[in-house]
């Protein structure tokens, strides 16, 4: 017995290209969820953060103890109250569900 299977590319690369559209819609919100999510002491993790294109920086030295979120480390409470999950793991969700609500919605049209 044989069997053959064939591949349309052109749908593949339609979804594709699709997708990048709509992670580049995206992104704006995206950001501004992740800076929501930053803790606010005195305003130095937000003000040094920022995007340029799909990628966001978190640029001060502390940055991985905010984002490893509240807990004991290395025997004291490190982290913000104001992000006990970090900011990483929850704009990933965030970013998950609305790129796959959006993808939804351009499969509709």
């Amino acid at each position: 017995m044989e069997f053959t299977l064939k591949i349309d590319q052109s749908k593949m690369t339609a979804k594709i290209n699709n997708l990048k559209k709509v992670v580049d819609q995206c992104m704006p919100e995206i950001y501004d969820y992740f800076e929501r999510t930053t803790p606010i002491a005195t305003g130095n993790a937000r003000s040094k953060t920022y995007r340029q294109g799909k990628t966001i920086y978190a640029e001060y030295p502390y940055a991985q103890v905010l984002d490893a979120g509240r807990g004991y480390r290395d025997g004291q409470m490190r982290g913000s109250e104001q992000a006990p999950n970090g900011m990483v793991k929850p704009t990933v969700e965030f970013a998950k569900d609305l790129i796959t609500t959006r993808m939804k919605i351009e499969g509709k049209k």
